[in-house]
């Protein structure tokens, strides 16, 4: 295998990494912004019941259904408590990731320099070599005509 293949093939194994983790990154935030629309309904939850315990009170209605509201709304505040905690996990989740496709854009455009490096000088040594081939064949005619005189 020519050297400008493995560069070739280890930048398409950089690219490949990278999709991976760009479609893991894109689910990673889709489910955080899931996450976030979860705890914004919670926060509206907790709201409402506490509006119906604040009308309750004025109306010195009943208790039992106060007591009622104001354990729902422990139980909102225990949930969106969980919910903050997993979308924190989520936060360095996607800290993590962006290092990584950090690091795999970096290797792809390294792999991907060496690549165009080792092209050039295919490149140049084939230009040399053609060079060399016409100036033999430049001198060889040169070598005819003046023998030939």
């Amino acid at each position: 295998m020519v050297k400008n293949d493995i560069w070739d093939v280890l930048s398409g194994k950089e690219s490949s990494a990278l999709a991976r983790l760009n479609n893991k990154l894109d689910a990673t935030l889709a489910e955080q912004a899931r996450l976030e629309q979860k705890i914004s309904d919670i926060e509206l939850y907790i709201e409402e019941y506490a509006e119906r315990i604040r009308c309750n009170e004025s109306e010195r209605a009943n208790f039992q259904m106060m007591h009622q509201s104001m354990k729902l709304i422990g139980q909102l505040n225990d949930a969106k408590a969980q919910l903050q905690q997993v979308h924190a996990e989520l936060e360095q989740s996607v800290g993590l990731q962006r290092k990584k496709i950090t690091h795999h854009e970096m290797e792809r455009l390294k792999y991907r320099k060496l690549s165009e490096r080792q092209a050039e000088k295919a490149s140049a040594a084939l230009d040399k070599r053609e060079t060399s081939v016409g100036d033999a064949a430049a001198i060889q005619q040169f070598g005819r005509v003046a023998l030939g005189r």
